[in-house]
């Protein structure tokens, strides 16, 4: 499916990204690793190129639009083109809703909201000039949900929500398909950093908490980030070449409890 096909994934050198950066190596894509944390993503593209795979890396802060523009430019002039564009890059942002600050819900919007529209945008217009292409963010259940200690992060992902409709609709005419995928729980670094400081504020302990999250779950189990990106591969896929516009659950049905 990936042969002379490019996909770049934002966050891609950590937790989900990584996963989904590995997954579409192994499916033969040319793999564009864009990560704040370059060090890591460096690592991590040489170990795929190590395998006999194909990975760059590339620098980005998506709260920054210079170096949005700069990072797709440069995928660009590596790579050629860009096939298909993952918005994995992501914060949580876990404060009581009477102590939230304007600086981290700022911080919050300007990574998971308007960072990852410029990065939707900024490949939109390169996948234009070669004939389109598929764009998935990562949005997340707790947009659904009323998280009181969640507020920006879940007003963050249903701003993730409205922009996929929008570029969905936007990009059609570019033969541009724009999806949405929510993932459940997953123990990645993001994960525990949120879950700590929720059941700090709790008054709970850390594993006592965890245990508590996952046995609400109505399948009783965590994801691996693994077969999240198999989902996000199906949506890179010809099987949902008819889709746009949706936002695919994975969540071991999160939103619905």
């Amino acid at each position: 499916m990936g042969q002379d096909k490019v996909a770049v994934i934002t966050g891609g050198a950590n937790g989900l990204g990584l996963a989904i950066a590995k997954r579409f190596a192994r499916e033969g894509f040319t793999v564009c690793i864009l990560d704040i944390d370059i060090a890591i993503a460096e690592r991590e593209a040489k170990n795929l190129n190590d395998q006999g795979l194909h990975a760059v890396a590339v620098y980005i802060d998506v709260s920054n639009l210079e170096t949005i523009e700069q990072a797709f430019n440069r995928c660009a002039e590596k790579l050629s083109r860009i096939d298909v564009l993952v918005c994995s890059a992501g914060v949580s942002s876990v404060e009581p809703f009477m102590e939230v600050t304007a600086k981290e819900w700022d911080r919050t919007f300007a990574i998971n909201a308007r960072g990852l529209f410029f990065c939707n945008q900024k490949a939109a217009k390169i996948m234009r000039e070669t004939g389109g292409g598929r764009i998935i963010n990562i949005t997340s259940p707790a947009s659904y949900m009323g998280l009181p200690f969640y507020s920006a992060y879940a007003a963050s992902k249903a701003a993730v929500d409205s922009i996929t409709r929008s570029a969905a609709i936007a990009l059609a005419q570019y033969n541009i398909r724009v999806n949405s995928l929510a993932p459940g729980r997953m123990d990645t670094r993001m994960q525990e950093l949120s879950e700590r400081a929720w059941a700090e504020n709790m008054g709970m302990d850390y594993e006592e908490f965890v245990e508590s999250r996952t046995r609400s779950l109505p399948l009783k189990r965590r994801a691996a980030p693994e077969e999240i990106a198999e989902a996000v591969l199906f949506l890179a896929s010809e099987a949902a070449d008819y889709m746009t516009g949706s936002r695919l659950n994975v969540s071991g049905g999160l939103e619905l409890s």
